[in-house]
């Protein structure tokens, strides 16, 4: 191919080569990891232990103030107050309780600021977008320590925010936006 070029040149032009494309998809990465800092995409790493673990070290629980089962309980009065003419809209909505914090992950994604409590999440294809939503996953995820360290030991605020809470997120499965939901009080 080559027929003037000795074989130590050929092995040397061949390094360097390797070496300009293993800088260029250096620089690349260095330049992509930037880019998703700077637009908060990038999730936290694990530390060596977790990575060398394989998995990550469980986070020590809250002392909630209410058991489990309670709050489940107060979540289903929440679920039974919502007008019967919404009850084909959300027949396919997971409502679940979690007696864990929401990741930073979670919060960084939903454009949640440092410092603000997150109380629960929607994921899944509103309804607005037809059948797309209808083959989509739907889950409404309530926070109990959240709720319980945002309404302290009263135990009538917090039924009413778990009430506001499922109905702002199962708000969210029908399509509302924020602004809307502000405007009618959720």
């Amino acid at each position: 191919m080559f027929p003037d070029i000795s074989d130590d040149d050929k092995l040397l032009f061949i390094l360097v080569l390797l070496a300009l494309f293993f800088g260029l998809f250096w620089l690349w990465n260095r330049r992509a990891k930037k880019w998703l800092e700077e637009n908060g995409r990038v999730e936290e790493s694990p530390n060596a232990l977790e990575w060398l673990l394989g998995e990550r070290q469980p986070k020590p629980r809250t002392a909630l103030k209410y058991s489990e089962q309670e709050f489940e309980e107060m979540v289903s009065e929440a679920l039974d107050e919502v007008p019967q003419e919404f009850d084909k809209e959300w027949k396919n909505v997971a409502v679940i309780v979690s007696i864990d914090w929401p990741t930073e992950a979670d919060k960084k994604r939903m454009g949640i600021p440092e410092g603000h409590l997150l109380l629960g999440t929607y994921s899944g294809i509103d309804r607005t977008q037809g059948f797309r939503s209808d083959s989509s996953r739907h889950v409404v995820v309530i926070y109990q320590p959240a709720i319980e360290q945002f309404c302290g030991d009263d135990k009538e605020r917090v039924k009413q925010q778990i009430r506001k809470t499922v109905l702002h997120e199962l708000a969210h499965h029908l399509g509302m936006s924020h602004q809307t939901m502000k405007e009618i009080g959720l």
